[in-house]
């Protein structure tokens, strides 16, 4: 697996946890969590993660941001900005394996459950884009039309004017 291969967006698919006996339940988040991962072309990773449904509980949301890196079958985030201040400064190292579009992270959690620290396991999908955001699937929303290159050697094209004017316009109609 090569670092360009796992840039982009990622939807959470499921987050579990390995019970001691190696069996899998559901992770803090709950059956049915939502989330997304993002992975920069230029090392920026950003995570958020949320418990789904009605039913309140102790953590219901989890998020960071900051640099990533790939060696081997190890990835590392370097975390700056969290929601949960025992996490900044900190490195989160975890087992990653790319199956065609579906990526899987392993490590343990941060803080120990019942005096152990539990390992855990996070499979998101690659995002395909879809409502508002499918309006802009190449690029950003900067309408610069221009194609950008930074130090990592990845380009990326982003999207022409008249999309970002014709989303601008859709939205000034929205909210009159």
């Amino acid at each position: 697996m090569t670092p360009e291969e796992v840039v982009g967006v990622w939807r959470l698919a499921s987050y579990t946890e390995v019970g001691e006996d190696g069996g899998t339940v559901a992770g803090p988040l709950g059956e049915a969590p939502a989330g997304l991962l993002i992975y920069t072309a230029d090392g920026h990773v950003a995570v958020s993660m949320m418990k789904t449904g009605e039913a309140p509980a102790l953590e219901t949301y989890m998020g960071y941001s900051g640099q990533w890196r790939l060696a081997g079958d190890r990835m590392t985030h370097r975390v700056q900005v969290s929601a949960h201040p025992r996490m900044a400064g900190t490195e989160q190292i975890r087992r990653v394996t790319l199956d065609g579009e579906t990526l899987s992270l392993r490590g343990t959690a941060v803080t120990p459950v019942g005096g152990r620290a539990p390992e855990r396991v996070l499979t998101w999908r690659r995002a395909r884009p879809d409502g508002i955001a499918g309006d802009r699937i190449a690029g950003d929303s900067t309408g610069s039309g221009s194609t950008a290159s930074d130090n990592s050697g990845f380009d990326s094209t982003e999207s022409d004017s008249t999309a970002s004017d014709e989303t601008a316009e859709q939205q000034e109609k929205e909210t009159h």
